[in-house]
């Protein structure tokens, strides 16, 4: 039973805000009702902030939500499942396996939560939880999956990084009644001082995992044993990008065969030499990177910001520029990935976008991506902007000089009488 008289609004503006939050939140609605908005990159919504997703084939998407659940959508449908894999808490990271692990025909996805823990369950039906992984005393804030072994990397606010073998066959979780509880094969605990909030794996061999978090550094482990990888020609000391460079959080990484790539609240992207551990580039912005997807085969880094904008970064010749900006989300930008000649974006306005590298790259209309389709309809919404303008300031107008006759005379008897004075 409620209090009485208590406010429950969910409206925002009901709270405490500055006058500054309060335009914020007006310019952020009123993006978010831009007809061209919703529609670029033929977003997906499913009814929650994305704040993870994984791709699964060239179909499905599974996506890690604030509302505490791990949905599979189809991404030619833009449609998610009824069923869910539920947390209790919201569901800050989800995983794929690799296609040859399958229970009954379908796919394997893991979730991660807010309740410290990472769920193991069929694409195909959410609601089977065949494994949980327990073992975190706090957030578990990333996952990263072995790319041909059944081995499972959790990252956590308890400054922990976990390592997990799964079974060869996954067909034997399914000869339970219950989920199996699984336990680490190793914690790795102390060289971090931070929250873990993101790790990936070197893409030549998969030999490396990279882990990066709060405390602006950069660490590297063997994939299959945990043991800290030593850096190149000093078997004494461990490979690591000391905080410096980055002076803050690092939000997300991903490697190329030679270079690390970071994404920082320091405004920045880095492109790391790994062998060197030394900058080879640095990006600028303007506000927090919380995102950054290198593309190698056509030299471009894209990367996504607090404010929801996407940059595309020509890297492959001389200094690097931005050669397309895209305006499609309304709120940060939480998850890259890239399947082919596609890439994906995810924000906490909650949508998943969908961009052709060849149209974005190539795009020959300006500096801001806007496919032909959608250039008249943002050509219409523009000057329909601008006659509302003018028919407003047209309508002050009219009503300030909407004076009666005796008014009038009011007023002129008044200047005369200033002039007199």
């Amino acid at each position: 039973m409620g209090i009485a008289g208590a406010n429950v609004s969910s409206d925002r503006r009901n709270f405490f805000m500055s006058s500054a939050q309060l335009d914020a939140l007006e310019k952020k609605e009123e993006l978010e009702c831009d007809p061209v908005r919703q529609k670029l990159g033929t977003p997906l919504r499913p009814g929650a902030r994305i704040l993870s997703f994984d791709l699964c084939g060239s179909d499905t998407v599974v996506l890690g939500l604030s509302s505490h659940q791990a949905k599979a959508a189809n991404l030619t449908t833009r449609e998610c499942t009824a069923a869910a894999a539920k947390h209790g808490g919201p569901v800050t990271a989800v995983a794929v396996l690799n296609e040859s692990y399958t229970v009954n025909g379908s796919r394997i996805a893991l979730s991660a939560s807010w309740d410290k823990i990472v769920k193991v369950w069929p694409v195909d039906d959410p609601q089977n939880t065949l494994a949980v992984l327990t073992g975190h005393s706090d957030f578990v804030k990333c996952i990263a999956v072995h790319p041909t072994l059944p081995i499972v990397y959790t990252g956590s606010a308890d400054k922990s990084i976990m390592f997990w073998r799964l079974p060869e066959s996954l067909e034997t979780l399914t000869q339970s009644t219950t989920p199996q509880e699984i336990a680490p094969f190793k914690t790795v605990k102390g060289q971090h001082t931070g929250q873990i909030y993101a790790m990936c794996l070197d893409p030549v061999s998969a030999q490396v995992l990279y882990s990066t978090g709060s405390d602006a550094s950069v660490r590297a482990w063997d994939s299959q044993t945990g043991v800290a990888i030593a850096t190149k020609g000093d078997e004494s000391s461990d490979w690591c990008i000391a905080r410096g460079q980055h002076k803050t959080n690092i939000f997300d990484c991903k490697a190329t065969e030679n270079t690390l790539w970071t994404a920082s609240a320091d405004n920045t992207a880095i492109g790391w030499d790994i062998e060197t551990r030394t900058t080879d580039i640095v990006l600028e912005h303007s506000t927090t990177v919380t995102a950054v997807l290198p593309i190698p085969q056509v030299g471009v880094v894209v990367t996504g910001v607090r404010d929801g904008a996407l940059y595309v970064w020509r890297v492959n010749s001389g200094v690097p520029k931005i050669i397309r900006e895209i305006n499609a989300h309304t709120d940060d930008v939480s998850c890259l990935r890239v399947a082919g000649r596609v890439f994906y974006s995810s924000g906490l306005d909650g949508t998943l976008r969908k961009w052709d590298i060849q149209s974005v790259v190539n795009f020959v209309g300006g500096f801001e991506y806007m496919p032909a389709e959608l250039q008249a309809l943002k050509d219409q919404n523009t000057s329909s902007k601008q006659g509302s303008v003018t028919l407003a300031k047209s309508s002050k107008s009219a009503n300030q000089s909407a004076l009666t006759e005796e008014e009038e005379r009011e007023l002129a008897e008044l200047m005369s009488d200033l002039d007199d004075m």
